[in-house]
């Protein structure tokens, strides 16, 4: 595995679910007060279906449409209140329209439960469509309503357990355990991209924080070059200076005394004062090779050898 690869992994791992939870809530919040909106709205007006498919029982049912509405409502009003999850707001009114598509079994004929099975097959869709939560809660959800169904079909005498099953019943109960699967589905895949959103700004933020460090170290380096720039032109004016001391100052008075040694060998003088004047004329001479030594070295220091 490539170390990009690797490193992937690694701030993939970082993102725990204290940092990917809040995000969480804040996508899935959006598809659940949506579908709430809807189920306030929508529930209601499906109350002309059931005027034409069950004449006898609309009214009541148009009473509980209207009350599951209501109840959806003070949900979505209390929400911020109680600071209630995003997927309560979504699991009631799902639970509560499952509830009263159950009760439907109870009244309507085999005439029409062809459609009532594809209303009921319709919210699981719905569901699969917008809700984000764990496995669990929908599995609960499936589980109260094929409780609830199957004990309002044993009130109704005129629809066996056959009728249902051969008229869209068992294709229900397929829907059903799929919108389980499609819901942990887009929950599994929304929890990656988040991660992965918050990796990538994890990685950024420390590419950023790279990027200043490494122009912090310029600026340091910077004015360390300027330091050292500034010490090297003041030795070498320094040098400059020796070196025109060297070259005239001391220079000139050396060579005026080995012009005096020399002018003074021309001149009569007792055995001891021309030694003397050898001896100095040797000393001087040393110095003028020390003097030389002096500027050569300090010529080669100029030239940086």
């Amino acid at each position: 595995m490539k170390k990009d690869d690797l490193r992937s992994l690694d701030l993939l791992r970082e993102i725990t679910q204290d940092l990917w939870r809040p995000e969480l809530e804040k996508t899935s919040s959006r598809f659940h007060i949506t579908i709430a909106w809807v189920a306030v709205i929508v529930d209601p007006i499906f109350a002309l279906t059931d005027y034409f498919n069950i004449p006898d029982s609309w009214e009541t049912l148009l009473a509980i449409r209207l009350c599951v509405s209501a109840i959806t409502l003070l949900v979505l009003s209390i929400r911020k209140r109680f600071e209630l999850p995003s997927f309560v707001v979504a699991a009631i009114p799902f639970l509560l329209i499952s509830l009263q598509n159950a009760y439907v079994y109870s009244v309507i004929d085999i005439e029409h439960i062809v459609g009532q099975n594809l209303n009921y097959i319709a919210l699981f869709f719905g569901a699969a469509m917008f809700v984000l939560w764990r496995w669990v809660y929908s599995a609960i959800i499936v589980f109260i309503s094929a409780l609830v169904t199957i004990y309002f079909l044993f009130t109704n005498p005129t629809l066996s357990f056959d009728q249902f099953f051969v008229n869209g019943g068992l294709l229900l109960a397929a829907v059903a355990l799929l919108t389980i699967v499609l819901i942990q589905t887009r929950y599994n895949l929304v929890i990656r991209e988040i991660r992965a959103r918050l990796a990538l700004r994890a990685s950024n933020e420390a590419i950023r924080l790279q990027a200043r460090e490494i122009e912090n170290i310029n600026e340091n380096l910077e004015r360390i070059v300027q330091q050292r720039t500034a010490e090297l032109e003041t030795k070498n004016k320094a040098l400059e200076e020796a070196a025109f001391i060297n070259a005239h100052k001391l220079r000139s008075p050396l060579a005026s005394i080995l012009g005096l040694v020399n002018l003074m060998k021309s001149i009569p003088m007792s055995d001891e004062m021309r030694a003397a004047n050898a001896h100095l004329q040797e000393s001087a001479e040393r110095l003028d090779d020390i003097v030389s030594s002096i500027t050569e070295t300090i010529e080669r220091a100029e030239n940086g050898d």
